[in-house]
């Protein structure tokens, strides 16, 4: 049994919440992205059962004894991709990634505990090459982690043309052929995906339905030639794009209400109708209040250092998993788990976080967002951030405070 599997089936029963929506163990350990995670609860166990993926639904749900039927977790076995699990990896421009022949270049899938829904892929063309062109049956966000180039969109007849570089958010229009290339001679360029994969796997169990069907959907993507030039602003911090040339640079807005020196901007893209990414800077000195939100999150560290603390039912100092960022690092918390961020460098930290929005609301999913506010800390917390900023030696440039976190 995977260290998924533990939290899944047992600290952490996302199956009751949901209702079978869903349901699905995600994991393949051949690699363990948790080792920075300090628990104090002991390790997970593991199991040497061959078919450990057959699940049995309680007794009190539909009867009872039903087998759970994981058709992403079966296409990870039968496929054999590299992936790794667990809570986060500490550098995803260094992760160690492998051939993949079926893309034409180098991957890794990323398969954070407690998500069903998201999932994460790191892509590496070779120098001077192009991946195969491919249509995808599900929603796709890409970052560009290192590197130049160029993907293509649609057929001769609706094609368009983006020019990449390091920093680079654009959407991959759902189901519309693409192709990744590469732009330098000398060095390889990688990129991030947060992609919808899981859940489309699980609703329609056929990985033939996500590859190859043809279905255009013209209301996401038309083709137009300012596709992916043209921006609007239809919320104070909210902007209708489908790319943005430099997000660690690009603008966003105060939102004071969050906590005093906080910034944010949200973006409509593609006409995703479950990914939905932002981006948050917040102050030297400075860290998120606790809390819990009903949908997934898989957040990337744009610049700056910190760490996160995590943990299931409370958020105490003693009790929580610790996992530790810089610029680079990608953080999952699991679903409707208690997390809290904190900044421990000399520059205010900026991250890029893909959530689901209000998608698992449209499911039925009658959850909401809990915060644990100031008078309510654990004041143990507190003394842990400012045992870490005196260990990093940072410039203490502003009074302690609190920031909520929207993401």
């Amino acid at each position: 049994m995977s260290d998924f599997d533990d939290i899944y089936h047992g600290l952490f029963s996302r199956r009751k919440l949901i209702e079978r929506i869903s349901a699905a163990g995600l994991s393949l350990p051949l690699f363990d992205l948790s080792t920075n995670a300090q628990s104090k609860k002991g390790q997970a166990k593991k199991s040497s059962d061959d078919d450990d993926d057959v699940k049995l639904s309680p007794e009190n749900i539909g009867g009872g004894g039903r087998v759970e039927r994981n058709f992403y977790r079966g296409w990870i076995k039968k496929a054999k991709i590299p992936i790794v699990e667990g809570y986060s990896i500490f550098d995803a421009k260094t992760q160690e990634v492998q051939p993949w022949p079926e893309i034409g270049g180098r991957g890794i899938y990323l398969n954070f505990s407690g998500n069903v829904h998201m999932d994460g892929v790191i892509i590496e063309i070779p120098e001077s090459k192009s991946l195969t062109p491919r249509r995808q049956f599900y929603e796709q966000l890409v970052y560009v982690l290192a590197g130049r180039g160029s993907t293509v969109f649609g057929d001769s007849q609706h094609q368009n043309k983006v020019d990449w570089g390091e920093g680079s958010l654009f959407t991959v229009p759902m189901n519309v052929l693409h192709r990744h290339s590469n732009s330098d001679s000398q060095h390889p360029a990688r990129l991030l995906a947060i992609t919808t994969f899981p859940f489309m796997m699980q609703v329609f169990g056929s990985l033939g339905l996500i590859d190859d069907t043809t279905f255009s959907f013209g209301e996401r993507y038309d083709g137009s030639p300012d596709y992916f030039s043209k921006s609007q602003r239809v919320q104070k911090r909210w902007d209708k794009t489908n790319f943005v040339r430099d997000i660690r640079s690009s603008e966003v807005i105060p939102w004071e209400e969050r906590g005093k020196g906080n910034a944010s901007m949200f973006w409509e893209m593609g006409g995703n109708t479950v990914l939905e990414p932002h981006m948050s800077d917040f102050p030297v000195g400075s860290y998120k209040l606790g809390h819990r939100h009903p949908y997934e999150a898989i957040i990337l560290t744009l610049n700056g250092k910190g760490f996160t603390l995590f943990d299931k039912e409370h958020l105490k100092d003693s009790d929580a998993l610790k996992l530790d960022w810089k610029a680079g690092s990608v953080v999952s918390p699991p679903y409707y788990w208690y997390h809290q961020h904190f900044n421990t460098g000399d520059t205010r930290a900026r991250y890029f976080a893909v959530t689901e929005g209000d998608f698992p609301k449209r499911l039925g999913i009658p959850l909401d967002v809990e915060q644990i506010e100031a008078p309510q800390e654990d004041p143990d917390i507190k003394k842990h951030f400012e045992r870490e900023r005196r260990k990093a030696g940072a410039h203490l440039a502003h009074p302690h405070r609190h920031d909520h976190h929207e993401g």
